[in-house]
């Protein structure tokens, strides 16, 4: 199939934002230049005190305020969605965060043609570190994103295990049809992606993995992020138990991921590379018990 039928889509675009400073700008001017542009931009922004709905609204973006005390990653982009749907009717929407850097400029091209194939109903696009990230930073970045595209489903459980329902919310597109079907993204406060490409997996559909879809993204890794963060995502897990017991748990990726930064750090950073990876590690798995 030719890239016709993208050329005739409704596509919209949504990033929630909050403090997100003048790097913002630069991630705006980055989208500006992609290949594909989409028709319908909007930003959702958590009452920010600096200049962020500004540059939106400079960069011909709609802005929409979110209370601060009412935002959760699910609701407000399921809010997104609704704004945009009484706008017009939407093929695909696209869900960026405020922090990534898109360089590439047919990323978002790459990423939407994923959806020629009718079975797909969400895709997402490869996570480079962010130039100049530490190893600390990186390893977990080329561990979940590998080089190679694929393409998932339930018949891939046995092999990929959680995996399966693995997804993106920094960087991710949805066939907007699928998504109403499934009566949006639902009102949790970390994990959305997870939990949307879980529910699409069991009613048949599949998720793509665009390798070719590149953007950069990381963090920097500290024991006080790393708690909060997994103190989160293991109250998430806990509460839906329906992922484990479809798709399994989460215990043999990690143990893989452990092994693939002991191997990778170890021979760059040594022995202490080694202590300090494993003290964020422990930080890891004690946050994510402790619910």
């Amino acid at each position: 199939m030719g890239k016709n039928w993208l050329a005739k889509a409704n596509v919209g675009i949504v990033i929630p934002t909050y403090q997100a400073g003048a790097g913002f700008r630069q991630l705006l001017a980055e989208l500006a230049e992609q290949t594909f542009q989409p028709q319908y931009r909007l930003v959702m922004d958590s009452e920010s005190t600096d200049d962020t709905v500004q540059f939106a609204k400079q960069a011909g973006w709609q802005t929409h305020i979110v209370a601060r005390k009412e935002f959760s990653h699910g609701r407000t982009r399921q809010k997104a969605l609704t704004i945009l749907q009484e706008q017009a009717a939407l093929d695909f929407i696209i869900y960026m965060t405020q922090d990534v850097r898109i360089s590439a400029k047919d990323s978002l091209e790459k990423l939407l043609l994923a959806f020629a194939d009718h079975e797909v109903a969400g895709a997402y696009g490869r996570q480079l570190p962010h130039k100049g990230a530490s190893i600390y930073a990186a390893v977990d970045r080329e561990f979940n994103y590998p080089a190679v595209s694929c393409v998932k489903s339930m018949s891939d459980v046995k092999n990929l295990g959680i995996k399966t329902a693995f997804c993106s919310n920094s960087f991710a597109a949805y066939r907007v049809t699928d998504l109403v079907d499934q009566g949006g993204f639902r009102n949790v406060d970390i994990c959305e992606d997870v939990e949307m490409a879980g529910r699409l997996l069991l009613q048949g559909k599949k998720i793509a993995y665009v390798a070719e879809a590149e953007v950069h993204h990381s963090h920097e890794p500290n024991l006080t992020s790393q708690w909060r963060r997994y103190r989160s995502i293991g109250r998430f897990y806990a509460e839906n138990h329906w992922l484990q017991e479809n798709f399994g748990g989460s215990a043999g990726e990690g143990l893989k991921l452990v092994r693939y930064q002991l191997q990778r750090i170890g021979k760059e950073k040594g022995i202490w590379g080694l202590g300090k990876v494993l003290a964020l590690d422990a930080i890891k798995f004690i946050a994510y018990k402790t619910n």
